[in-house]
């Protein structure tokens, strides 16, 4: 799992909420099959947070990839980055479609406690637990908010991101994953691909605006 913060380069278009890079992979692929009636029990409180992109973001009571990369993003009550990332999905459109086309999102807000029906792996064989929250949270290791998790079609995490990065920057993230750019790559391509292809996006805009 990569977890880079593309520093020096981004400094000159994000800010960042900064995170330790520190997260057990093998939490992932863990976890013993819950009752359903525990399921059962979970709310929908926290679905507030994020009214006005249902559209995006699908119910956290049960977390899969649903055959799409997943996008999971942690934030919580008071961020004012968080909504900061909110007001750009509902602003630009290409963001939107891009997520709703290519990514199983949710967003999960760690203020709130609820149980999480949470299934990864191979469609043939998935790996299927409950997880409150907090125990979700700390799987990423999520120190700060918003903190996005990007990870392929089985659940394994490709990329973390921790804090806001601005619209146009976002969208060229989500598409060198959602395109496949990321795969074959050692860390040090990955990053060094994901900048260019971040500066290159960012260049683009700038010529197009």
């Amino acid at each position: 799992m990569r977890s880079f913060l593309l520093l020096p380069l981004l400094a000159l278009f994000c800010h960042f909420a900064l995170a330790d890079d520190k997260v057990d992979e093998s939490m992932l692929s863990s976890g013993a099959t819950s009752p359903q009636s525990t399921f059962k029990e979970s709310n929908n409180f926290d679905k507030q947070s994020y009214a006005g992109l249902e559209d995006i973001f699908q119910d956290t009571q049960d977390i899969r990839t649903k055959g799409k990369y997943m996008l999971l993003v942690f934030g919580k009550n008071g961020c004012s980055y968080c909504e900061m990332l909110k007001q750009d999905l509902k602003h630009y459109a290409s963001l939107r479609t891009y997520i709703k086309e290519h990514f199983s999102a949710y967003y999960i807000n760690i203020s709130y406690s609820k149980m999480h029906h949470f299934v990864i792996g191979p469609a043939q064989k998935p790996k299927e637990t409950m997880l409150n929250t907090q125990d979700l949270s700390s799987i990423y290791d999520v120190n700060s908010t918003p903190t996005l998790v990007l990870a392929d079609p089985t659940g394994k995490t490709i990329y973390e991101l921790p804090g806001y990065m601005p619209h146009v920057q976002l969208l060229a993230v989500l598409e060198f994953v959602g395109q496949g750019l990321y795969k074959d790559l050692n860390d040090k391509q990955f990053i060094e691909k994901l900048r260019a292809y971040i500066l290159k996006k960012t260049q683009e805009a700038r010529h197009a605006s």
